[in-house]
């Protein structure tokens, strides 16, 4: 790396856009997502019910992630899913026999509420919550009837109505550390998009988690879940606009199948899933050499593939990471011409630099010798893969898309970008300046280690577990 600045800005990383007004929020709504999961859990359901499918969405394009607390909160037009849901939940939870063993053996009155209550709230309950929980539970009986059920479904509206289950509450003096019930929830939260399990929570309960160690060992485990990755997969869905997929309009061009398009979804979350599995990071994102390849596919990168399946392939020597794979550059694309300027604003997004518009096609231009269908123009006498443009170290020279990536896989400013959108994901917040340290520091985690280490430094960093010294 190196080279004269550029207009991106002087050398150093400046250049890492951080202009971000957050909340600060000390009391964060679950997202639809982690509602849905908590509640499955809290209620122990085989699996997710798919309650909160009508709910009200967040509005989309506001924010980076939809997990962001601009977007979370609770008003007028969606008190009533919440109301609903807790009304669906309980029914299911108390139904039958069988679903009510599920969630708790016996019939002992203060115990079930005790229990649950740790679960819904993820804390034990206080004295008068839980007398006045167990009155809940009498009222329930009265109004409809004699019958542990009854008594428990009015127990469960109540607590999945309540703030302390839809919030992840922090309140407290600003920038005192978090409890361990309070670390509980924002790891699972984050980590496995669901409540903190019964085992977490004893452990909070006995201070494990109130060590660096500890709290690390918990992250850890969870990073090994499936869920984790799941989690991951979303972040870089968000991230890269991968939903985008579905909606590709390629009428016009005879060679487009519009049957390939969940096969688009399918190989881009399988990449992702091997990068996050493999423990490898975004170095591997932007240069790895191997793609998954769909029957559908197969043809636009000249190869075939031998089930019907997908199939992890070696991408040749054309091609490297993300960036160079089929489903982003028919993405982003025009009909069956390739599009410098829709790519590189694209690429650009990995520099979070102020928008530089007259500067985007400059880095497109690296990957116009595959069209936009993304298969390879190698004939074409026509094509120039030759460019430079103003990276935040200076103006770099590249030959091509593979001399690109690896310039970017070497820049400290891309991965600082790349931790900034981490970390923006798993506080759920826009970056402000006064994060700059945390994303330096996190960036050079990034530069030479695997996206799970990257969480793992983020864990262990105050931000994370800490009360913010900022805000209400």
């Amino acid at each position: 790396m190196g080279g004269e600045a550029g207009s991106a800005g002087e050398p150093g990383l400046s250049s890492v856009t951080l202009d971000g007004t957050p909340l600060y929020t000390r009391v964060p709504r679950l997202t639809l997502s982690q509602w849905e999961h908590a509640v499955t859990d809290i209620l122990r359901f085989p699996a997710p019910q798919n309650l909160s499918q009508g709910f009200v969405r967040p509005a989309s394009g506001v924010t980076d992630f939809d997990n962001n607390e601009k977007l979370l909160y609770v008003d007028a037009t969606n008190f009533p899913d919440f109301e609903s849901g807790a009304e669906a939940a309980a029914a299911v939870a108390t139904g039958s026999f069988e679903s009510l063993a599920m969630l708790y053996e016996g019939t002992d009155v203060a115990d079930f509420v005790r229990t649950l209550g740790r679960r819904a709230f993820r804390r034990p309950l206080s004295d008068a919550e839980q007398t006045a929980y167990v009155a809940m539970f009498a009222r329930g009986e009265e109004l409809y009837g004699n019958g542990f059920a009854h008594g428990a479904a009015l127990v469960i509206r109540a607590m999945l109505q309540s703030p302390h289950f839809l919030y992840r509450v922090e309140l407290g003096p600003a920038g005192e550390a978090l409890n361990g019930y309070e670390l509980a929830s924002k790891l699972s939260f984050w980590l496995l998009d669901t409540t903190p399990s019964d085992a977490l929570l004893d452990a909070a309960a006995a201070g494990e988690l109130d060590s660096d160690e500890g709290l690390e060992a918990a992250a850890r485990a969870m990073l090994d879940a499936s869920a984790a990755a799941l989690v991951m997969r979303d972040f870089h869905r968000q991230l890269l606009a991968l939903d985008r997929y579905a909606s590709i309009d390629k009428s016009g061009v005879p060679e487009f199948d519009a049957s390939v398009l969940p096969e688009l979804d399918t190989v881009s979350n399988a990449f992702f899933d091997l990068v996050f599995q493999s423990d490898l990071g975004l170095r591997e994102i932007l240069t790895a050499k191997q793609a998954y390849v769909s029957p559908g596919l197969a043809p636009l990168y000249g190869t075939t593939v031998h089930a019907s399946g997908i199939e992890l392939h070696e991408l040749g020597p054309s091609r490297s990471g993300y960036f160079m794979q089929v489903p982003f550059l028919m993405l982003w694309a025009d009909g069956v011409r390739a599009d410098a300027t829709q790519r590189g604003q694209r690429l650009e997004r990995m520099l979070c630099g102020s928008p530089a518009s007259s500067h985007a096609a400059e880095l497109g231009v690296a990957l116009d010798n595959f069209d936009g269908l993304g298969r390879e123009r190698a004939d074409d006498p026509a094509v120039s893969t030759a460019s430079s443009y103003p990276f935040a170290e200076g103006v770099e020279q590249f030959a091509d898309g593979n001399d690109l990536v690896t310039i970017m896989a070497e820049s400290i400013a891309v991965h600082t970008c790349y931790s900034k959108n981490v970390t923006g994901y798993a506080l759920g917040r826009d970056m402000a300046p006064d994060d700059r340290p945390l994303l330096e520091a996190l960036g050079q985690v990034s530069l030479s280690h695997s996206l799970r280490e990257l969480a793992l430094a983020l864990v262990r960093d105050p931000a994370f577990r800490s009360r913010s010294a900022v805000g209400p």
